[in-house]
This record gives structure tokens, C-alpha cells and sequence, in this order.
């Protein structure tokens, strides 16, 4: 077997003997089926979650039959203008593969599935990284770190507990195991006496999890009580994959229309609640609150830019061209933009 008789990531996996899980990482972390990601390398559908031009993703695999480890490598690979895989990109990053690890994986005990520095390999954060491991060790029903028992404990009592023991990675597998009684009802007595470093490592673990109403709604008082603008940050992550999808697109709303949202909120909003975004109303006022924000439209480009990359967003986007009844900062704002493009691509 070489790089040049393997299509996919997935097929030189399957080939090697290997189970594997595939999660994409470019904003929050979300567990993909094989059967699609096998769709996304051969270009029969869009990268969900593009982020910076690159699709961003967490793979995990490993062989029953030669070891109990599992072994994990994070990729970043180029899209094009659809959304889709970079195909040569791809190909460059199993090539390396094949190099490094040998065609059946056969050195991958031994180098600890390493790969030498490429371009399509990245180091996740350390808030990412914790919230990744507690994912698939939860996800592989692999036994829990005694650092959860310790975390939970302290949430009991957060008051009697000093948090300075808490390692980020307790905090994140904490977040997954939220479905359990004792860690509701814990949360749910002592959320708002958490202090500033633990609740904002947890809000930033729940962006990764399904999270109930009940916490949905508590985690909005917090934002709407916070002191500190970092709180708030944490806690729209944290809002981000929770069930109550009308409770959080009525707060967005709110938020927008009535509220004063830095410009880190507004990237947030860009970057974590996209899929609220396809709703048109609440589009158009979002980006009028962007443009409001910064004037010049710096901050304008950017977001359009990215959001126009995420399919869930790109119609809705697009079709804004064709509608004659925009607030007229946001029809000047595309206007611009389109005209820039039109004299770039005149120029080149």
C-alpha cells in the first residue's frame, strides 16, 4: 500500500486495521459519523464548520488487535471557494503519513503516531485539548480520571475547596458528565459562586455539550448579572450547543436589538452560533449591530468573509444582494464589499 493507492484518510485507516472517530473542530468541538466524513474527502458535500479557510479536525484511532491506546492527530486542511477539501491538499497529508508511519501504520507504537512538522497539523489549545480528551474518553467509555471525583467535590463545596487544586482537564470532564444527578443538582445550587477562573473554563467546556434549559436559562442570568466582559464571553460559548434553541435565539435577539454587545460578543456570535444566524431577521440586525460596532466595516469584511465560507450561513448571506429593503448601512456595507471584489478581481 502507498499514498498514491489511497483516496481518503478514511480508507488508510480502514486499510490499517483501525476503528476511528472524527470530530470537527473548527467551531467547538462536534462528533462527525464516518459515513460523512467519508463524503467530505470525496467532495460530495461541504465542510460544516470551515473556519480561516481550513476544515479543522480531531482524529482518533486505534487497533484492538496491536495495542490498547489510542492515538489522535489534529488536522487542518485547506477548503476552496465551495467549502469543500483541498483533494492535493489531502493527498500531501497522507503522503506524510505513509512516510512517517508506514503503510499499514506498523510504526505508530513506536512514534506514537507523531507525524514530523507539515503544514496541515496543528496544536490545539489547552481549553480545547482538555475539552477534546474528556469528549472521546467519555465517547470510548474509557474509565474516568480521579481528577472528575476531585471536581465534583468541589463543586459541592465550592466555598470550603480551594479551586487552585482543579486542573483545567477536571473542569472539562466535569462539563461532559453533566447528565449525572449529583453534578446537576450541584450545579444548579452553586453555579453563581463559582469564581471567575472555574466558571469560565466550565462555560467554555459546555460550547461541547448538549446542555438542558434549566441551565441554558441560568447560564443567561449569569450573563445578563456578569461583572466582567470575560464572563460573558465564556458564557455565549457555553450557550452554544444547548437544546433550548428558541431560548437562546430569543436572547441573541434581545441581545442585539437591546443590548450593547463588544465586538468580542459579536465574533462569538459569528463563530458559535452561526446555525442561529440562518434566520434572516435575525441576521440583518446582527449585522447592523457589526457595522455599528466598527464604522470602517474592518470588522464587517471579516465576519461576512467568514460566514459566507459556512454553508449553513452562505445563502442566507448571499441572497441579502437581491433584497431592496435592508437597513441602508447594511445595503451600503454590501455594496462596498461587492464593489471591492468586483475591482480586486478587474485588477488581477
Amino acid at each position: 500500500m502507498t499514498a498514491q493507492t489511497i483516496n481518503t484518510i478514511s480508507e488508510f485507516l480502514l486499510q490499517a486495521g483501525t476503528e476511528y472517530r472524527v470530530y470537527d473542530m473548527g467551531r467547538g468541538i462536534e462528533k462527525l459519523d464516518n459515513q460523512t466524513f467519508v463524503d467530505l474527502e470525496n467532495n460530495l458535500m461541504p465542510v460544516p464548520c470551515p473556519r480561516a479557510g481550513q476544515a479543522w479536525f480531531g482524529v482518533v484511532f486505534w487497533n484492538k488487535q496491536l495495542s490498547h491506546e489510542q492515538y489522535i492527530w489534529f488536522v487542518k486542511i485547506p477548503i476552496d471557494e465551495r467549502s469543500l477539501l483541498s483533494q492535493a491538499a489531502r493527498n500531501q497529508f497522507l503522503e506524510a503519513v505513509v512516510t512517517a508511519l508506514g503503510n499499514n501504520l506498523e510504526r505508530t507504537k513506536e512514534t506514537g503516531a507523531q507525524l514530523p512538522d507539515n503544514p496541515y497539523i496543528f496544536t490545539p489549545s489547552q481549553q480545547q485539548l482538555a475539552d477534546f480528551n474528556a469528549l472521546i474518553r467519555k465517547e470510548l467509555l474509557l474509565s474516568a480520571r480521579l481528577g472528575l471525583s476531585k471536581a465534583v467535590a468541589y463543586l459541592k463545596a465550592p466555598s470550603v475547596l480551594p479551586w487552585e487544586e482543579l486542573a483545567l482537564q477536571d473542569i472539562a470532564d466535569l462539563a461532559v458528565h453533566i447528565e449525572r444527578k449529583d453534578i446537576e443538582q450541584a450545579l444548579h445550587n452553586n453555579l453563581d459562586k463559582l469564581p471567575f477562573q472555574v466558571l469560565t473554563a466550565l462555560c467554555s467546556s459546555f460550547e461541547n455539550i448538549r446542555i438542558d434549559a434549566a441551565l441554558t436559562d441560568r447560564l443567561i442570568q449569569l450573563f445578563e448579572n456578569a461583572e466582567f466582559a470575560e464572563i460573558q464571553h465564556m458564557v455565549l460559548r457555553g450557550l452554544k450547543n444547548s437544546i433550548a434553541r428558541d431560548l437562546v435565539k430569543q436572547f441573541l435577539h434581545e441581545l442585539i436589538a437591546q443590548g450593547e454587545p463588544d465586538v468580542e460578543c459579536l465574533v462569538i456570535i459569528a463563530g458559535r452560533h452561526f446555525r442561529q444566524l440562518s434566520d434572516d431577521s435575525l441576521l440583518v440586525d446582527y449585522l447592523v449591530k457589526v457595522i455599528e460596532s466598527d464604522p470602517a466595516l474592518q470588522l464587517f469584511r471579516g465576519i461576512y468573509t467568514d460566514l459566507v465560507q459556512v454553508p449553513e450561513t452562505r445563502f442566507a448571506l448571499l441572497s441579502l444582494m437581491r433584497r431592496n429593503d435592508l437597513p441602508e448601512p447594511l445595503a451600503q456595507a454590501i455594496a462596498t464589499l461587492y464593489e471591492n471584489a468586483s475591482m480586486l478581481k478587474s485588477a488581477s
